[in-house]
């Protein structure tokens, strides 16, 4: 390190090297892609005269990885590295990292949260669909380099591009891709982005299957949606379908015994249909609430016969 700083008083790339150093070093991420080191070093070669900037970045590359301070990924990404002492990271950061646009959902959000006892040997992360991925990559190129944006993208560095990322270690990933970004919050000290409490409430009923089942899911509304209430429906509210509000509004009030007042406008969207099922990975049951025109095909929650539901 210490001859590396000396060169660096003279060498164009040793400077580059030194100052991309201590950039590794300050940065919460646990791994970075080959597009984020190019945008970093075009940036700074700024402060660099003469110099080819595609040359420049694998010189630069090159020096990191002989100083193991980039290790690569080619095992788990292609065209990623681990940066120097985070190669042990948890999983979820690792993704996180590689892939700004991504975040921890259903079941490993409520593991997170404390939801469940359950230690999923997956982990579930949501990100947007492909063409919306590519809109975002777009947008954070140009909020990345600014000014600098055309000319990066002329010189045939490397472009933001989604990671195709199915195990890290021992941890296989699912993704869920929804059109629109959905509502996560940022631990704060790391690059880990978290569902928040309403939306992995809201995605328990989306997709159960993901979620440790529909019964687990009906037994954590039982016992955890009172203490969350406002954070549900809020959630529900806002960014609910109706078919969202109408099976939420069936276990809040049914099940849960809870009547917030916002729940009696999603009442309008009760009608008979086709999906019209508590459960969406099952089959239609003959029992049915008459409040939430919803087939209740959850084998324990059983109505009484005398009773419209």
């Amino acid at each position: 390190m210490k001859s590396m700083q000396m060169n660096s008083n003279t060498d164009p790339i040793g400077r580059l090297v030194a100052k991309l150093a201590n950039s590794l070093a300050s940065t919460s991420a646990a791994a970075i892609t080959t597009y984020e080191l190019a945008m970093h070093v075009y940036s700074l070669l700024n402060d660099v005269q003469d110099l080819d900037p595609k040359k420049a970045f694998q010189d630069v590359l090159q020096s990191l990885l002989a100083m193991h301070l980039l290790t690569p990924m080619n095992h788990v990404v292609p065209k990623a590295y681990f940066i120097f002492g985070r190669s042990s990271a948890v999983p979820a950061d690792v993704v996180c990292s590689l892939d700004p646009f991504s975040y921890v959902s259903h079941l490993s959000a409520m593991e997170y949260y404390g939801l469940t006892d359950r230690f999923p040997q997956i982990l579930y992360m949501t990100r947007p669909s492909a063409p919306e991925w590519r809109r975002q990559a777009t947008a954070r190129t140009a909020k990345d380099l600014g000014h600098l944006t055309s000319t990066y993208e002329n010189s045939g560095l490397p472009r933001m591009t989604q990671p195709k990322i199915s195990k890290i270690g021992r941890t296989s990933i699912q993704f869920c891709e929804r059109t629109q970004w959905g509502a996560f919050r940022l631990v704060s000290g790391s690059r880990l982005r978290v569902a928040t409490i309403g939306r992995v409430f809201l995605d328990m009923l989306r997709e159960p299957i993901f979620c440790g089942g529909i019964q687990h899911v009906i037994d954590i509304y039982r016992r955890e949606a009172k203490k969350y209430l406002k954070l549900i429906v809020d959630e529900v509210d806002r960014h609910g379908k109706p078919i969202d509000k109408i099976r939420i509004g069936y276990l809040l009030s049914e099940v849960c015994k809870l009547n917030p007042p916002e729940m009696t406008s999603w009442q309008q969207f009760a009608k008979r249909g086709g999906s019209r099922k508590l459960d969406p990975e099952c089959e239609y049951a003959p029992r049915y609430s008459e409040r939430w025109m919803l087939s209740i095909n959850v084998p324990s929650l059983t109505l009484p016969e005398d009773e419209d539901g």
